[in-house]
């Protein structure tokens, strides 16, 4: 039976790589992973496996002076022409200013792109591009624009490619990506809470607004005018988009009474965009009797309702009657997502204390609904949770979800794992399990970037694009947060089907179905660092046993 191997290089970024629209980078430690015995955790330096490598001689590969074989062609993945004089390679870094852009700001603006650590009288070309070769004025950091006009359509990737040449030292080439995205920006949305409360409420909770739909890093402006007289501003408030685009804020009024009655609007500002919302305060209860039921806070943020909750009181009950509470969203007020009784005290009063579990992350923003009942009392009130930008809610992409065969033993392909939005220099952990997660086929702990992405690149190690035919589980984690997808291999080209009767959801007979029939793999690996950027290279040797 063929035995399979797994192996992964860090991605530079998910726009070098040019594997799909989500952004991925990683600063990698230790050595490349890969796959072994059940016994060896993947990774390990020895490999897992005891069968001595084939003669260098044999397998075509060269000798590459401490112990291990490079195969013919595969070099460290930046291209340093290594030429006669020449010594250590160039130490600089590369990055793109964005690697997703319209074709009008790729047509109009260019691509820009940073390197750190050039010196003087360094050379610059960056292709495609008409600005040509350009020689470095300074020691420091570098500032290019790749400019030319180009026919593109949304969801192209434009592969850059920029090289460094240094009087005495190798040549540094780096590569990169630029997906082009709809022209058509993202519409604003403004949304304000509560829409309707009343004078007491309002002047202790005030209004919360919330803009979706900017450019991260756009300045944002919230104000409020009459609804009758929008020519008269009561208030406003100025902040910045974060890196979704999004905006929040709170107006508390403190103070002014009734003179808060009646209707106003929120108008919200960024960019070119200009959205409004209303909202409207009433005078109360009048002589009605006070609620029985109250709700602590009535509005708070995201983090601190993930860490205190709300606290939950209802009186006028009877002494050591049940008292129920219960808590549900104001968009679906009959399905209970918590629920809890307790005895009513010497007070006659029932007290509980929501709080979320911690799972969901932004799914807890929102209103809601929150009802309690003793004996034949009943009443009801609300509150809400804003988005304050400060919980991690990372995701998992990966692409391509199907691949053939034939591309995934092509290390210039093969399946990128990206987790996005994860807190700067989080430690990442990915695993690539098999279809019925029996068997751990790699597994991969870096660290995002200063965006909070992190990826890794997993291929084939094995010429026989057959042996990878099947269905794998992907996971990944992040500050204890726990993503789940998965991809498959087929024996198409095309990715779409299969030609062997090998294929299958079980992964056929060539699929490796326990630790024993997966091989050792020795691998050695060089870090390069790179500012927001880095890229793992690594020197395989591993053969496929028939």
């Amino acid at each position: 039976m063929k035995r399979l191997a797994l192996a992964a290089a860090v991605a530079l970024t998910a726009s070098l790589l040019g594997i799909g629209p989500a952004a991925a980078a990683t600063a990698a430690e230790g050595s490349a992973a890969s796959a072994a015995e059940p016994t060896q955790t993947p990774g390990d330096e020895d490999g897992g496996d005891s069968t001595e490598p084939e003669d260098p001689a044999d397998s075509g590969s060269e000798d590459d002076g401490d112990g291990q074989t490079t195969p013919p062609g595969e070099g460290d993945g930046a291209d340093e022409t290594e030429e006669p004089g020449q010594s250590e390679p160039i130490d600089a870094s590369f990055s793109l200013d964005q690697t997703e852009m319209t074709a009008e700001e790729i047509s109009t603006d260019g691509i820009g792109y940073t390197i750190d650590s050039l010196e003087a009288g360094d050379v610059v070309t960056a292709e495609p591009g008409s600005e040509g070769a350009r020689t470095v004025e300074s020691d420091g950091t570098f500032s290019g624009t790749i400019t030319g006009s180009t026919d593109l359509q949304d969801g192209d990737v434009l592969d850059v490619t920029v090289t460094v040449q240094r009087e005495g030292q190798q040549t540094k080439t780096f590569n990169g990506s630029v997906t082009v995205v709809d022209d058509e920006a993202a519409e604003a949305e403004l949304s304000v809470t509560p829409e309707t409360q009343s004078i007491d409420d309002y002047l202790v909770d005030g209004v919360s607004m919330s803009l979706t739909g900017c450019t991260a890093g756009e300045d944002v402006t919230f104000r409020i005018v009459g609804a009758d007289d929008p020519e008269t501003q009561y208030w406003e408030d100025s902040t910045r988009a974060d890196d979704d685009g999004a905006a929040s804020t709170t107006f508390l009024p403190g103070t002014g009474g009734d003179g808060w009655i009646g209707e106003f609007v929120v108008q919200a500002e960024c960019g070119d965009q200009s959205v409004e919302a209303s909202f409207s305060v009433t005078e109360g209860d009048g002589d009605a009797p006070e609620s029985e039921l109250t709700v602590s806070p009535k509005s708070q943020s995201l983090s601190e309702f993930l860490e205190g909750g709300v606290s939950l009181t209802m009186v006028n009950c009877h002494v050591d009657s049940d008292v129920t509470f219960r808590v549900s969203t104001s968009d679906d007020p009959d399905t209970a997502i918590w629920e809890e009784s307790q005895k009513a005290g010497e007070d006659a009063a029932g007290y509980a204390q929501f709080t979320p579990d911690g799972e969901g992350g932004t799914s807890w923003v929102g209103e809601y609904r929150v009802t309690a009942t003793c004996g034949d009392r009943s009443d009801e009130a609300t509150f809400t949770v804003a988005d304050d930008g400060s919980v991690v809610d990372p995701k998992l992409s990966v692409e391509p979800s199907e691949i053939s065969g034939v591309d995934f033993v092509n290390r210039e392909k093969g399946v990128m794992l990206t987790v996005t939005a994860c807190e700067p220099e989080a430690q990442v952990q990915f695993e690539v399990w098999s279809e019925d997660f029996d068997t751990k086929l790699y597994e991969q702990t870096t660290h995002s970037d200063d965006e909070g992405t992190a990826g890794v690149q997993v291929y084939g190690l094995a010429d026989d694009p057959q042996a990878y035919i099947g269905t794998y589980q992907v996971k990944a984690n992040c500050q204890d947060i726990g993503m789940d997808g998965q991809f498959v291999v087929t024996g198409d080209e095309s990715g779409g089907g299969t030609d062997s009767g090998e294929a299958g959801g079980s992964g056929g007979d060539s699929m490796p179905r326990t630790g024993a029939e997966l091989t050792g793999l020795a691998a050695g690996g060089l870090l390069i660092l790179g500012g927001a950027a880095a890229i793992l290279l690594a020197r395989r040797r591993a053969q496929l046993e028939r």
